[in-house]
């Protein structure tokens, strides 16, 4: 009776959070990556850099676990987002020894938007944030061998999903030397137990060469496995930004911080933090060390979904958050924690729901849906493509289209899936491909390059795609200005047509196209200035179609 009485209050709190994920759980495919995550994640196949081959694993049988694969993909967000809920509630428990202080820091945790948006929608954030805070509750309970094993176990397995997790891991680790007393013997095991949890990885070599479908890297020896899980194809964003781009990013990191704190509650972890360098040295260090980390490798990174990244470093906040509260929680009643639990989840709903959110799906599929049969369809927008990629591999949606990503044309491993994916196509532009591929290796395995030389086969490449594909129809879903693309159309015409632009090299027989099967559900809140940039989108090209349908009447 005693236990049940224990974890009563925490079973209550936790079902009250996991329902209003579920209230809000995105229905379908997201912005950015969803599309594309979850198709890896239902063929067994390999995603963007760093691969994240954990999470692939596990979502597999998530992926087959209901008639639309994509809900129980996004279902399976939401139970590492709970689970997160729940450990953090263990850990601010044990230190309050009562749930009043416990229910209150959980609730900042559970309903931040850092943390509540990721457990809408099918991404790898939510894996990252389960093992950031359950480091720190291994760490606050490190106490025999078997422990540290685990731990050390843990800290490798969690690299495999998500490299941004080095920021909490490392400190740990260096806490860990300092503060406990182990023998080199020790250490060694604790290390093999390390590598062990890194032993996914090999996920990626043995897919690659057992022919998956979707094999982003081409992973299939040991060096390009390392510029994989090293992310070397987005190094050009990473450390190469200027003065005024880390302070604009800076800006915006104190924004995401603060408005997950719902600003007021700021000065608890600052407050925290104080307690922290009075009472506790080496928890402040660990605890300051590892917000720095996490703070100074995101804000000199450029990506459109930075947010996430900040998971390791807000974790942190919140654990020194509860050393903050804990002085307060004296004058704390609970019902007023009990509040503070319903207030939080109506004031930060508008800004995380994805509840009944179709766009996502709607806009990749209102670029395909009437499009001629064997028709090519170059896109310049990964917004674009990452739903196609869905919508052909796992609904079988229009798979008599050639769907080609322009950007990820710069890639070798993308021109092998090209060849195995469209080998009629293929061997329509083989010559051009070939000559492109010599200039392409060069620069990817960092040998002399003549960049004028490879930007020249490149044109020549897409111009080579663009005549391949007159026969059966070419369309360009190009939703701001391209430079590459622009020199292919001094050759021939574009003309607005729904969504992209059919090209042509004359001037006359429009193709008809039916707005009135265009399905695009506006979301009823529109909470993401990815999704508001869509909608811009969808509105610019209807506009283009209205102005070019009156100029030839």
């Amino acid at each position: 009776m005693s236990r049940i009485r224990y974890f009563l209050p925490e079973l209550i709190f936790a079902t009250f959070v996991f329902l209003i994920y579920l209230y809000s759980l995105c229905p379908t495919v997201y912005t950015i990556d969803s599309g594309e995550l979850a198709t890896v994640s239902f063929c067994l196949g390999i995603a963007h850099p760093t691969g994240y081959p954990l999470y692939t694993l596990i979502s597999y049988p998530f992926a087959h676990l209901f008639a639309e694969p994509i809900t129980g993909l996004n279902l399976l967000s939401a139970l590492f987002s709970i689970a997160s809920v729940i450990v953090i509630y263990e850990i601010i428990k044990k230190l309050f020894k009562r749930d009043t202080g416990a229910i209150i820091i959980t609730s900042i945790f559970a309903f931040a938007p850092i943390v509540w948006r990721i457990a809408l929608t099918n991404e790898v954030y939510p894996l990252t944030l389960l093992f950031s805070v359950l480091i720190i509750y291994l760490l606050q309970n490190l106490r025999t061998d078997r422990q540290f094993y685990l731990l050390m176990y843990l800290i490798g397995l969690a690299f495999t999903n998500h490299i941004i997790i080095f920021a909490l891991a490392i400190p740990v680790l260096f806490y860990i030397l300092i503060t406990h007393k182990h023998t080199p013997k020790k250490i060694f095991a604790g290390l093999i137990f390390g590598f062990i949890g890194l032993s996914p990885y090999l996920y990626l070599i043995l897919r690659t060469n057992a022919g998956a479908e979707i094999a982003w890297g081409d992973t299939y020896n040991l060096q390009r496995l390392f510029w994989h899980i090293t992310g070397k194809q987005y190094q050009v964003w990473m450390f190469s930004l200027s003065g005024k781009e880390i302070l604009n990013n800076f800006i915006n990191a104190l924004r995401i911080i603060s408005r997950s704190f719902l600003f007021v509650f700021i000065p608890i972890p600052i407050l925290g933090f104080y307690i922290l360098s009075k009472e506790k040295r080496k928890e402040f260090w660990l605890f300051l060390i590892i917000v720095l980390c996490n703070f100074l490798y995101a804000i000199n990174y450029s990506i459109p979904d930075i947010e996430s990244y900040y998971i390791p470093g807000f974790v942190a906040l919140i654990a020194v958050s509860a050393y903050g509260l804990k002085l307060l929680t004296r004058y704390i009643k609970p019902y007023i924690a009990v509040i503070i639990a319903g207030v939080f989840p109506l004031i930060n709903y508008t800004s995380c729901t994805l509840r009944n959110n179709y766009f996502g799906l709607d806009f990749g599929r209102g670029h395909i849906f009437q499009l001629p049969r064997s028709a090519l369809l170059i896109s310049t927008y990964w917004d674009i493509y990452s739903p196609i990629m869905y919508l052909r591999k796992v609904k079988g949606m229009r798979e008599d289209l050639i769907v080609i990503d322009k950007e990820l044309l710069r890639r070798t491993w993308y021109i092998k899936y090209l060849k195995n994916e469209y080998p009629q196509f293929y061997t329509q532009i083989k010559e051009e491909v070939e000559d492109y591929l010599v200039e392409l290796r060069k620069f990817e395995y960092g040998l002399p390059y003549d960049p004028v030389l490879i930007q020249k086969k490149f044109i020549n490449l897409l111009n080579a795609m663009t005549e391949a594909g007159l026969d059966n129809g070419v369309f360009f879903a190009v939703p701001f200005p391209d430079y590459d693309l622009a020199q292919v159309l001094k050759r021939y015409n574009a003309f607005p047509w729904g969504l992209v632009y059919e090209i042509k090299k004359d001037t006359v027989g429009y193709r008809p196209f039916d707005f009135k099967k265009l399905k695009l559900r506006k979301p009823s809140i529109i909470n993401d200035p990815r999704v508001k940039f869509n909608l811009e989108v969808v509105t610019r090209m209807v506009q283009q179609n209205y102005r070019y349908l009156n100029s030839v009447k």
